[in-house]
């Protein structure tokens, strides 16, 4: 025995004993493994061991630094998948322009974009005439869950981001069915989406058809666009309550507060003005005789021409509002048995203001639910056919001037004419 050590034979191991530092250091890793498996396992996809499987990644040891990358997306299938689960876990998937085809190969080229993780993006060169067929299958989706299908693309030329929509027009055909998204909406990666589809996922793996034609020049340029990809994300549950009341809203009667008298909706003054009261030019149009209704009381309407452009002005005298009171703005519209137009947006300027970023986008057929953004009025249904949708907004108080408040509105269509547009007149409604 040498120093109190028993000596071992030819070939033997001596085993030392872990000193107390070495027992907590190893204790609080596998402290550490453990909370690290509590916390962050049960926030994982079920399958993740899967999905890792498909990316360049053998295996990652700590399941914190797993949600990390799935939070900020991880490439699968050979970098043409990127997978990413949101803030509350849903999963999304965005598949690389690589996976379309493309009938006019001379008009798209290959481009390496630092802002994109996919390795190259198709860079468009006539927006006019896109051609794009996309027939994919999403394999990591959530069955049960509300999505939506989004083209992911940017302009090459530099833009200016903006937290308001702005006017693409770009079409498509599903299903055999023409169909139009009139909207693009920035992403806080600069990129912008273009929403086509919202469906319902009753599997994990989802097929989607699409053909890509055109964006609008005339509204967006003549520059190219750089295509990265489609993408499919969760809706949530706000969203979803908006996709629903948009498909019934033209299905239901509105609530008939505007037929209630002054005493009976909070004593606030409600009333309405005839298009022959409220129209810049009413002599140069088409005038409908009506019957008197208890809708409108008006016995006259006024029936726009073959027009792109159409004015509002007219002088509402103070004792006509209620004091200090917020006022909503209605033109109440129907539209002729032969219009078969007016599917695109108005926007609405105040031409008294002239403040652009408040302008107000309008519709005047109910849109589909991927063309519902914020801040955007379409109509609800009155009795006998007429309906109201939402022009302005004042005060009477804030914005009176000379004991009269001015009203001078300037309603233009992105597309086609206001032809078949039917104009009652004004409601004023007060909040």
């Amino acid at each position: 025995m040498l120093c109190g050590r028993p000596a071992w034979g030819e070939g033997s191991t001596w085993w030392a004993r872990p000193t107390a530092s070495e027992v907590l250091i190893q204790l609080e890793r596998a402290l550490e493994f453990q909370e690290d498996y509590d916390i962050w396992e049960p926030k994982l996809p079920i399958d993740y061991k899967h999905i890792i499987r498909k990316s360049i990644y053998d295996s990652i040891e700590m399941k914190k630094d797993l949600y990390d990358m799935f939070s900020k997306g991880i490439l699968l299938q050979d970098a043409k998948v990127l997978f990413s689960l949101g803030s509350n876990g849903e999963r999304n998937e965005m598949i690389s322009a690589r996976m379309f085809s493309y009938k006019v190969r001379k008009l798209h080229k290959w481009r390496s974009v630092e802002e994109s993780r996919f390795r190259k993006v198709a860079e468009m060169l006539d927006i006019s005439n896109l051609k794009i067929r996309i027939k994919i299958t999403a394999q990591f989706l959530s069955p049960g869950i509300n999505y939506g299908a989004y083209i992911i693309f940017k302009f090459c030329d530099s833009r200016k981001t903006s937290s308001k929509p702005m006017y693409v027009n770009l079409k498509y055909k599903m299903g055999g069915e023409n169909l139009q998204a009139y909207f693009a909406t920035w992403r806080n990666d600069k990129w912008m989406m273009v929403e086509l589809y919202r469906f319902l996922s009753d599997k994990k793996c989802t097929d989607f058809e699409v053909l890509l034609e055109s964006f609008s020049r005339y509204h967006c340029g003549n520059g190219s666009i750089y295509v990265k990809g489609i993408e499919f994300r969760v809706i949530d549950n706000v969203k979803n309550e908006e996709i629903e009341e948009v498909q019934q809203i033209l299905k239901s009667n509105s609530n008939n507060d505007h037929l209630l008298s002054p005493n009976e909706v909070n004593r606030k003054i409600h009333f309405m003005l005839s298009a022959m009261e409220v129209l810049y030019d009413p002599f140069n149009v088409k005038h409908c005789h009506l019957q008197p209704s208890a809708e409108t009381g008006f016995q006259e309407a006024i029936e726009l021409p073959p027009q792109q452009v159409f004015r509002i002005n007219c002088k509402i005298q103070s004792q006509m509002l209620s004091q200090d009171t917020q006022y909503l703005c209605y033109l109440v519209f129907k539209l002729s048995e032969k219009c078969g137009g007016l599917h695109c947006p108005v926007i609405v300027r105040d031409l008294v203001r002239q403040n652009k970023n408040e302008a107000e986008i309008i519709y005047f057929r109910s849109p589909s639910a991927w063309n519902v953004h914020e801040n955007i009025s379409f109509p609800e249904q009155m009795e006998e056919g007429w309906m109201a949708v939402k022009v302005w907004k004042f005060n009477s108080k804030h914005q009176l001037k000379n004991d009269c408040i001015h009203v001078n509105l300037k309603l233009v269509t992105y597309e086609g004419s206001m032809s078949g547009l039917i104009v009652c007149g004004l409601e004023f409604r007060p909040m």
